[in-house]
Parts: structure tokens; sequence; C-alpha cells
């Protein structure tokens, strides 16, 4: 099975949002921001969680193991690194639909209030 390439999600997320931000009104703009906002965060909790303490070893004592730990480690941080790029664009498409909302009448304690991290 072979790895996403990092940043290979761009493509996928700009067509989402890009069609999100046709699909927005005064009624729905505060909802999909909070779901970008909620998911950013969930996302982001799965991650740390799951990753915390479980670098790959060294298989065995052979001349080998260092290197291929190292690049194994190498290749997840990348990977991770990439999921949380993903969660940067989720709040940053969050972010444009704060500008929707304000274009809308939203004050910025509504907006505020459409989402409350850990809530």
């Amino acid at each position: 099975m072979t790895a996403p390439e990092v940043g290979a999600h761009r493509p996928q997320l700009d067509a989402a949002v890009g069609a999100l931000a046709l699909q927005v009104n005064r009624e729905t703009v505060l909802a999909a921001r909070a779901a970008l906002l909620a998911e950013a965060e969930r996302l982001d909790r799965q991650l740390v969680e799951r990753h915390r303490g479980h670098d790959v070893g060294q298989c065995g004592g052979d001349p080998v193991s260092p290197e291929a730990a190292l690049a194994f480690n190498e290749r997840i941080n990348a990977l991770l690194e990439n999921c949380f790029a993903y969660n940067r664009d989720l709040r940053a498409a969050a972010g444009a639909l704060d500008a929707t909302a304000r274009m809308y009448g939203y004050t910025d304690e509504q907006i505020a209030a459409s989402f409350r991290p850990g809530t």
C-alpha cells in the first residue's frame, strides 16, 4: 500500500470549500463554520492522542534498524504535519466564513458564540 502524497488533500479541500462557499446563506453560514472548526478540533485531538509516544523503535540490533527507524519516524512526522496542515486549512476556511457571516450582518460576538472549542 502506498502512503498518500504530502499535500495531496489540497485539491479536494479547495473544491469542497469552493462548493461550500457557494452553498452557504445567512441561515447556514454559522453552522458551516462551526462544523469546520469542530472537525479540525476533533482531528487535532485524535492526532495528538494517537501519536503521543508512538515513535517507531529499532526492530533489532542490526546496522539497518537505526536508519530504518529514523526513516519511518520521518515519514510518520511528515504525514502528521500534512494532517495538521489540513486542519489549518479547515480553520482558514472557517475564517473565510467569518467574513461571510459579517457580510450577512452577524456580529463578532454571534460568530464567536457559534462555536466554542471543547464544548
